[in-house]
């Protein structure tokens, strides 16, 4: 379990870098529309991670690599939707905020869950799962268990830290 959140502690920070970006293009400027304080996006990790379990556990066993990798498509823009949803949702009923509403831009679109929007990020999600994460697997795998248990450890500990400062501090 600790790979598990390793994994999402990464692919939370490239997260980060994708919307810094995003709002470069968008908006002119790496405006910071984090709720956390690190430079980390959980709802980016959230995604990715949720259909790399659903691919571990399932998928990767199927032998036709069409319908592994069609499949894996469908369940990355799926949980890129649900982690979107939940996030959005949760957001506005526990702290009143309103980070993203994309009926103001995207035909057939919820609030929160757009089909054109989600569908993207659940692209770049299963491009991310094919391409990079073996790679970031075999390095962890490979990571004496010391090692991988302390930066377990230390990642856990600053995301907690940062959970408890932004709920007590930033968002009240």
């Amino acid at each position: 379990m600790r790979k598990y959140f390793i994994y999402l502690m990464v692919y939370s920070v490239g997260g980060f870098i994708l919307e810094r970006f995003i709002n470069l293009f968008f908006l002119g400027s790496f405006y910071d529309n984090s709720v956390l304080v690190g430079p980390y996006q959980p709802l980016y990790g959230a995604g990715i991670l949720m259909a790399i379990i659903v691919y571990d556990f399932f998928i990767k066993h199927i032998p036709n690599n069409f319908l592994k990798y069609g499949l894996l498509l469908v369940v990355t823009i799926i949980t890129t939707g649900i982690s979107e949803a939940v996030t959005g949702y949760g957001m506005a009923h526990f702290y009143q905020l309103q980070l993203w509403d994309y009926r103001d831009y995207f035909p057939i679109s919820f609030q929160y869950v757009g089909i054109i929007p989600t569908s993207l990020f659940g692209v770049l999600s299963f491009l991310v799962i094919v391409l990079i994460h073996p790679f970031l697997r075999k390095g962890i795998d490979v990571m004496p268990g010391l090692i991988r248990r302390n930066i377990f450890r230390l990642l856990l500990l600053v995301f907690v830290v940062d959970i408890i400062y932004t709920m007590f501090f930033k968002l009240i």
